[in-house]
């Protein structure tokens, strides 16, 4: 009965031009994508019905719909019907398998010098572009020992017990040998602000830091150190509040925030906070179910995390005030160069094809570095004290935001834009509201929590360092 009454209801398409579906996703009604299944998410008026493929699908009140529906090898149609309109889509899923052959792992016999050529490269600890496998990001110039490749990364030789991996497109190859560095002299300086650790050396080399209350730096390819090595280790007595690693010429700068005195009355009021409100301008971000946009959610909520930020006594810079688009490096350029101790970046969630968007709902925060770690989970316990949503947790991520900015670095993805459920409270006022405070709540309890008093105290690992002078 019901597909009598699909097809006598698709005759009427061609006398009913009403737009009563309105598809946000596919974006196209002839699309390839190569996953198992895929998602189709919009809206149609609020109290119609909708069909795909003769089946009826839940519609919330709002006319929003999100369902998930599976793709076969080969060409998938699927006809959508409502009110008198339908729309035809033909997904196609590409063949897999073929002649493909894994990479073959190519050792060299004479090791090569290559040299960093785009600003912020990452080392790797595995020959895979993507992911939370990187070291270090080095400045252009540095120099490093290649000893084979693999695709389309190189392997390094860091010390003679340490490997790591550089994408071939982020350097180029220097014909001259890989020679040693020497480090000269170290010395320790502190401001009103920061704690100071500089090494000089004769020429850039690469190195690595790891977090925690005793932050151990290494400086690779130094010679007159066991295993090419130079480790320090530098204890703090306080939380790690932001910090900055770098070559100025050939000295590296190691700069490590102080922590802030904590005024009772106004909690934040030392603290400086950037808030990035994502996307913005040409960049929608993700485009929620009844066609409103990420961009503009994160910027209201943002704007109300500023007031609420400033009534606690923060100096708040905001990456944007206006929808306006602003690249990835230049929000991390305006945070470091306002020299923030706490960067928040707002976001509002979507998903891969793969995922059913019914079945995600909620909040999630995402930090990069350790030192992160902590705010990130005060903010979400803040969100799950105060807002009636699902708190799906606190992950571990590589974005670009959270990685290469100075300060303590966290990524609030707030709800799923394409949930209907969610999508609704996004679209109200007062959630966007309250969201803010629940972020700014969570901020003052991190900002609140006990650090220890600073010892600027700087010690070596296993032994002192042997310094070569140049005559």
């Amino acid at each position: 009965m019901k597909k009598i009454l699909y097809t006598i209801l698709s005759l009427v398409i061609f006398t009913n031009t009403a737009n009563a579906i309105d598809v946000v996703y596919p974006t196209k009604t002839h699309v390839k994508i190569n996953s198992p299944s895929t998602f189709f998410v919009g809206a149609v008026k609020s109290g119609d019905r909708l069909f795909i493929n003769h089946d009826e699908i839940p519609v919330h009140r709002t006319g929003a719909f999100a369902q998930a529906v599976k793709l076969n090898t080969g060409k998938n149609e699927f006809v959508l019907y409502s009110e008198g309109e339908t729309k035809i889509y033909l997904i196609e899923r590409p063949l897999t398998g073929g002649n493909y052959k894994p990479a073959v792992y190519t050792k060299y016999n004479v090791p090569k010098t290559v040299v960093i050529a785009r600003q912020g490269a990452p080392i790797r600890t595995t020959a895979v572009q993507s992911g939370i496998n990187r070291i270090s990001h080095f400045q252009k110039g540095l120099q490093l020992k290649v000893v084979g490749e693999l695709g389309d990364m190189y392997k390094i030789e860091l010390s003679p017990t340490q490997q790591a991996w550089v994408a071939k497109s982020d350097v180029k190859q220097k014909n001259e040998p890989y020679e040693k560095a020497f480090l000269f002299d170290y010395r320790s300086s502190e401001t009103k602000t920061d704690y100071i650790y500089e090494f000089a050396l004769s020429k850039k080399t690469p190195y690595s830091i790891t977090e925690g209350d005793v932050m151990t730096l290494k400086i690779f390819n130094v010679g007159a150190n066991e295993d090419n090595t130079a480790v320090f280790k530098i204890t703090l007595n306080q939380r790690l509040m932001g910090y900055n690693l770098k070559y100025n010429g050939d000295t590296l700068v190691l700069t490590i925030k102080k922590e802030p005195k904590i005024n009772k009355k106004q909690p934040l009021k030392n603290i400086k906070i950037a808030v990035d409100a994502g996307h913005g301008g040409r960049e929608l971000g993700a485009v929620g179910c009844c066609r409103n946009y990420e961009k503009d959610f994160n910027l209201s909520i943002a704007k109300y995390l500023e007031e609420d930020l400033k009534a606690m006594g923060a100096k708040v810079y905001m990456t944007r005030k206006s929808d306006r688009f602003m690249s990835l490096n230049d929000r991390v350029k305006f945070t470091n160069n306002k020299d923030a101790q706490i960067f928040v970046s707002i976001h509002a969630n979507s998903l891969p094809d793969s995922q059913n968007p019914q079945l995600h709902r909620g909040a999630s925060a995402y930090y990069y570095y350790d030192e992160a770690k902590p705010l990130t989970e005060a903010i979400l316990n803040s969100v799950k004290k105060s807002m009636d949503l699902n708190i799906e947790g606190v992950k571990q991520a590589s974005f670009a935001v959270v990685r290469n900015t100075s300060a303590v670095s966290v990524l609030v993805e707030t709800a799923y834009v394409i949930n209907p459920d969610d999508n609704e409270l996004l679209m109200t006022d007062s959630f966007r509201k309250k969201y803010a405070k629940a972020i700014a709540e969570g901020i003052k309890d991190y900002a609140t929590q006990n650090g220890k008093k600073h010892k600027s105290l700087l010690s070596w690992y296993k032994r002192k360092i042997k310094f070569e002078k140049i005559s």
